[in-house]
């Protein structure tokens, strides 16, 4: 098994106990051992089980910033000064996300909702440096167009954003499923997103 592999098996081992049982119930012999590697391995990687959890944030909320970046950029630059329309720019926000935290990282969204409940040194630090930057663009991407909303304001109802997205992606599916007798197909992402961006585009507008 490669350094690489070894590097993966330990997230992948990680989000799904932190998920399971959250982060201070869960042990590093537990990882260890559902990743099938020894504990030095851990060491050499992570540090410990602080820098795991740090690692396993980074690996996740990195390459969505990355794609939201690259998207806002891109539409900016077709708009060639113009404001973006509303809903582009939260569909931006949230597409990226919703497609990693359901194809590639399912467990991160009940990590990320446990981590509101479960206060861990160092966490609110480290989830400033990964936002900040992608909450100042997307703020003043919204200001543009809708120049009579306050960056407070902006950024409070991006919180409420974030935690309807959350609350969709940790939700049993089942619930939805059986509310809607059966209307809702909870396995339509595209679906999903579009009433995603539609609730938060009118919270933004009328709040």
């Amino acid at each position: 098994m490669s350094a690489e592999q070894t590097k993966d098996r330990i997230l992948h081992a990680a989000q799904e106990l932190f998920a399971e049982k959250g982060f201070p119930a869960t042990s590093l012999r537990e990882i260890t051992q559902r990743a099938g590697v020894n504990l030095a391995a851990v060491n050499y990687h992570f540090g410990s089980k602080d820098g795991l959890l740090e690692a396993l944030v980074r690996h996740c909320i990195e390459p969505i910033n990355a794609a939201r970046m690259r998207m806002l950029e891109e539409a900016e630059d077709a708009a060639q000064g113009a404001p973006l329309p509303l809903d582009r720019i939260i569909r931006i926000f949230l597409e990226p996300a919703l497609r990693q935290l359901t194809d590639c990282d399912a467990k991160m969204p009940c990590i990320l909702s446990r981590m509101h409940h479960e206060p861990h040194p160092g966490l609110e630090a480290l989830m400033a440096d990964l936002l900040t930057p992608i909450i100042r663009r997307f703020v003043a991407a919204v200001q543009r167009t809708l120049p009579e909303r306050t960056p407070s304001e902006i950024i409070l109802h991006g919180h409420f954003m974030i935690g309807a997205m959350l609350h969709l992606l940790d939700a049993q599916p089942s619930m939805l499923h059986t509310m809607s007798e059966g209307a809702i197909d909870v396995n339509d992402n595209d679906y999903l997103l579009d009433q995603l961006v539609s609730f938060c585009s009118a919270g933004f507008q009328h709040a």
